[in-house]
Formats: C-alpha cells, sequence, structure tokens
C-alpha cells in the first residue's frame, strides 16, 4: 500500500503531520499492520526520516464523555511520564481519531517466545519485571478521568463486563446453549465480589496478555494501555500466566506467580494469602472473559482465528473451578462439566463454517 491510495479516510492527513515531525519527504510506504480483535486500523509509515506507526480510531463518544481515544492519549502520555515502556504519542487529534506513535516493532511476545521454546522461561521473568514496574508507578499520579471506561474495577463492572460477557458470548453465542440471566446470578455475583474492588489506589493494564507486549530492540514495549484503570494489580498477573496465546506450562505459571509475589506482591501490603485469594478470584474472573472475548470475536465479528484458542482457556476454566472447589460457585460448576468436551468439538465446527 502507498500513500497514493489514499485509504482509509484520514491516512493523506496522518502522513502531513508525518511530514511535521520527520521533516519534508517526498514519497512515502505505507504498510498496514495486521489488526487483532479490535476494529482499529494501525499502518506503518516509512519515508526517508525514519518510520512511524499511524493509528486511525473513530471517535464513539462525543465529547465531554471521555472517549476510548481520550483514555489513549492520557494513558500513553501518562506511562511515557512515568518512564515505563509505552510507545510514545508524537502526534494525537482525539476528536477525529488520528495518532502518530514511536514504532516499537512488529515483534509481539507471543511470537518471540514460540520460535524460542528453550528461553521461555527467562523471557517471561522479565514480562514479569515489566510488569512490576507497571505496577510500582502507574498509579502514581493516574486519574479517573484518564478511564473511558468506568476508573475502577468494582462488582459491578466484573459482573457485567466479564461474567454476563462470558454467559452471552461464549456460552450462548458459541456454545449454542440457552440460558438466561438468573440461571448464573448467584455464582456471578459472588466470582464480581471475590474480585472486584469497591474503590482502588493501584491500577493495572487490563489486558496485559502476549500480543499486547512487543519485543524491540532489546526490550519490551507494553501497547493497548488504553483499558487501564484502578484495580486489583493481580489480574494482570493472571492475564499474562493463563493467556492462551502462549499456553504456559501450569509449573511455570506457578514459578511466575511466585516470582512476582517475591519482587512486587508483598510491596502492596498483602499477606500471602490475601494476594492468593484475590489472584485465584480474577483468574477465574479473566478466564471467563476470555472466552467471552473468543465467542464475540470468533463468532459474532467472525474472526474465525481466534477459536481456535477455546479449547486451551476451557481446559484452564475447568482447572481453576475446581481448585477453588465446586461447592464455591456451584451453578457455574454444573454449566462446565455440562459443557466438557463440546469446547473443542463446537468451537472446531464453527471454525469450519463461519465464512
Amino acid at each position: 500500500m502507498s500513500a497514493s491510495n489514499r485509504e482509509p479516510q484520514g491516512l493523506d492527513e496522518l502522513l502531513e503531520n508525518a511530514r511535521s515531525l520527520l521533516g519534508p519527504f517526498e514519497k512515502a510506504r505505507v504498510v498496514p499492520l495486521a489488526g487483532d480483535g479490535s476494529d482499529r486500523k494501525f499502518f506503518r509509515i516509512f519515508c526517508s526520516a525514519g518510520t512511524l506507526v499511524g493509528l486511525i480510531s473513530p471517535r464513539r463518544l462525543k465529547a465531554p464523555v471521555t472517549d476510548e481515544n481520550d483514555s489513549y492519549l492520557l494513558i500513553g502520555n501518562h506511562l511515557h511520564s512515568k518512564g515505563l515502556p509505552a510507545p510514545r504519542i508524537l502526534h494525537a487529534d482525539v476528536a477525529r481519531g488520528r495518532f502518530l506513535l514511536e514504532d516499537a516493532g512488529d515483534l509481539h511476545l507471543q511470537k518471540f517466545v514460540l520460535s524460542r521454546p528453550s528461553r521461555l522461561e527467562s523471557i517471561y521473568n522479565h514480562a514479569i519485571k515489566m510488569l512490576g514496574e507497571l505496577h510500582r508507578k502507574a498509579a502514581d499520579g493516574f486519574e479517573p478521568r484518564f478511564c473511558f471506561d468506568s476508573p475502577v474495577y468494582d462488582p459491578a463492572f466484573v459482573y457485567e463486563r466479564e461474567l454476563e460477557y462470558f454467559r452471552k458470548s461464549f456460552v450462548n453465542g458459541c456454545m449454542g446453549l440457552e440460558t438466561t440471566p438468573d440461571e448464573l446470578r448467584a455464582d456471578f455475583e459472588a466470582i464480581a465480589e471475590d474480585a472486584g474492588v469497591s474503590r482502588g489506589s493501584l491500577v493495572f493494564h487490563r489486558d496485559f496478555q502476549s500480543r499486547n507486549i512487543m519485543v524491540h530492540r532489546g526490550g519490551l514495549k507494553l501497547i493497548d494501555f488504553q483499558g487501564m484503570r484502578f484495580g486489583p494489580p493481580v489480574y494482570d498477573l493472571a492475564s499474562l500466566l493463563i493467556d492462551p496465546y502462549v499456553k504456559l506450562p501450569f509449573r511455570l505459571q506457578d514459578r511466575l506467580l511466585s516470582a512476582y509475589w517475591s519482587s512486587t506482591g508483598r510491596l502492596f501490603g498483602f499477606s500471602k494469602g490475601d494476594f492468593l485469594k484475590k489472584f485465584a478470584a480474577v483468574r477465574l474472573a479473566r478466564n471467563l472473559q476470555i472466552l467471552g472475548a473468543y465467542g464475540f470475536l470468533g463468532v459474532t465479528k467472525k474472526k474465525k482465528q481466534f477459536l481456535q484458542y477455546v479449547p486451551f482457556a476451557f481446559e484452564q476454566l475447568a482447572l481453576h473451578l475446581a481448585a477453588i472447589g465446586r461447592g464455591r460457585y456451584p451453578r457455574l460448576a454444573k454449566l462446565v462439566g455440562e459443557i466438557g468436551g463440546r469446547a473443542f468439538t463446537i468451537a472446531s465446527s464453527r471454525r469450519e463454517k463461519i465464512w
């Protein structure tokens, strides 16, 4: 794709902004970057002066309501001000959804570690260190106004945005079962109370997984940070450890959990028992959210490549529920038992049929 294509709308404007940043250049090569679950469009801009990444993200909400674009700019600038490894935002027009970013390369942690299995643990220890730095530094000066979609990961947010998301998009939408809100309400309310916080002084990324961590120039860069909010930092740890894109061995997950506790977790004033209890709760909530996301992306959005990750995510869900004890969330445990192997067979069937 070249600059002369003039697609999508707004690309020419980004090229003019790039000239303002990098100095005059006559020609540019613009290459679309592969998207993931988002509808936003990313491009790498090559010119004689260097490379930049362009982002086109149409605004969803009218000002003065905080939109995802506002959060992207505010949180990105905040992370940079704290010396955290997020790409710098070099130009932003939040009203029109035009951004120019420092180029963090195109090598995701997922791709990097899958090609270097012998280095898996050492690489993930680096990710744990970066996560600790994020949790220690990002809360300082972080403000509720930065957040476009509720500033706190509270029980109401957990219930609607993660647990009901699982019921609607995975159980009903992907598995083809018919469940009503009342069937799982008691368990979902208990999970939401266990995982959520009423208020928070710490912040977390909320999608800290291998496709949102870039390997660039010998270090790691964090992307897709616009969903940060106040809440339990161990949610990010759970997101990294149970990430179906990499499928970390369970024993390695345990060692990385211990590494995070030793380096960072104890700094927040938790006892180890409280730390592990909260981790188990948010790991379960995250696991349900992941399955909801794969159901939504794979079936509703017809991005069928996401369905290949359903079996591992479901396997982990069954194991996490068993570890907590079936008596804690009996209705959910019964549903998971009923689904069983259907998570593999139905996901595979739908993957073939979606066009």
